[in-house]
């Protein structure tokens, strides 16, 4: 019994160490006769911190904290009595008008013998950490901000940069990279879903001596109008571009031969009504188109221009002003 004496008392020794000089706030609260919390120990810390003293003790919560505060704080006293077990919660406190934090245990201390009910508090401070936390999440949160704000930027600017390397400045349609681009990923499609997809070439016809004959800015606003033509005939699936001077390409998905011969025949027409001024005089134009198709499976963007161009060719030593598609190597047909 001495041993066990002398256990218990180092036990309570170790006890009234940590109670006095532990920097954490402890207290003790018990239950009164009229349900109310009165605070029966209040360890140093506490008392510093929230400037009391010891006229606090076996006072009632609610004539300390306020009837509000005391409510609050009581209800969570309560939960953790009937459930026998300790809880652990983040509070807040206002403090000479400052709002202070606070991570705090409640242990519940139920006297079967007695009666009675207590629950003992230990509470730390974390509002440097708090103030800490939110001013780091401020940070982030500007920063995040400030990263969206410039990513948008950059996306802008590459998109900008994408366009203008996709881009015929003087038309505003594609340019040769992009027919490269866009079309390498439609012929691929194309062979993978074994679809229909025609090639047309379109040469504006004499261009070279209309610039002579008249000026190269006239011959840039030829360029602009006809780009309009072919713009204005197509779908948003269709790749257009200007390969080259007045050669523009046309990659039509999804289209037969047939179909890409029927617009291709609209494409002649428009051309020939297009109403075209210089110096108070028409200038009337016209163009040369070339048309291949996919009908192999090693069929790529080269042998499609190759074929297309042979068809150009035929179009243009005829006579101009007409339309020819490359059946095979030996067989063409012409429309005027």
């Amino acid at each position: 019994m001495t041993n066990i004496s002398k256990i218990e008392k180092s036990k309570l020794h170790l006890f009234e160490q940590f109670w006095s000089n532990s920097k954490d706030n402890m207290f003790l609260a018990s239950m009164d006769c009229d349900g109310d919390f009165v605070a029966e120990e209040v360890n140093p810390s506490q008392m510093e911190n929230f400037g009391q003293n010891e006229q606090i003790i076996n006072k009632k919560l609610k004539d300390i904290l306020g009837v509000e505060n005391a409510c609050s704080l009581e209800e969570k006293y309560l939960k953790c009595l009937n459930e026998n077990r300790p809880i652990m919660e983040e509070e807040s406190i206002e403090i000479d008008g400052e709002e202070r934090f606070y991570n705090t245990m409640i242990i519940p201390v139920n006297d079967e013998e007695s009666g009675e009910k207590r629950v003992i508090g230990i509470s730390r401070e974390i509002t440097e950490l708090k103030n800490a936390k939110r001013r780091l999440e401020k940070l982030n949160s500007e920063l995040d901000s400030l990263i969206n704000e410039k990513t948008e930027k950059l996306d802008y600017a590459n998109d900008k940069l994408k366009a203008i390397a996709f881009e015929d400045t003087l038309t505003g349609i594609g340019n040769r990279r992009y027919l490269n681009d866009h079309a390498n990923k439609a012929i691929s499609l194309s062979h993978r879903y074994d679809s229909c997809i025609t090639l047309m070439i379109l040469d504006i016809d004499g261009l070279q001596k209309i610039n002579e004959i008249c000026s190269h800015t006239f011959g840039d606003e030829i360029l602009k109008a006809f780009a309009n033509i072919l713009k204005d005939s197509i779908r948003d699936s269709d790749i257009l571009a200007r390969y080259s001077g007045e050669e523009f390409f046309l990659l039509l998905p999804m289209t037969s031969l047939d179909a890409a011969e029927i617009l291709g025949d609209r494409l002649l027409e428009k051309t020939r009504n297009l109403e075209l001024k210089y110096d108070k005089k028409s200038v009337n134009l016209t163009t040369s188109i070339g048309i291949s198709t996919l009908d192999n499976p090693q069929d790529n963007l080269d042998s499609l221009l190759h074929k297309a161009y042979e068809a150009l060719k035929r179009a243009k030593e005829n006579g101009k002003n007409q339309m020819v598609s490359y059946i095979n190597e030996k067989s063409y047909k012409m429309q005027t």
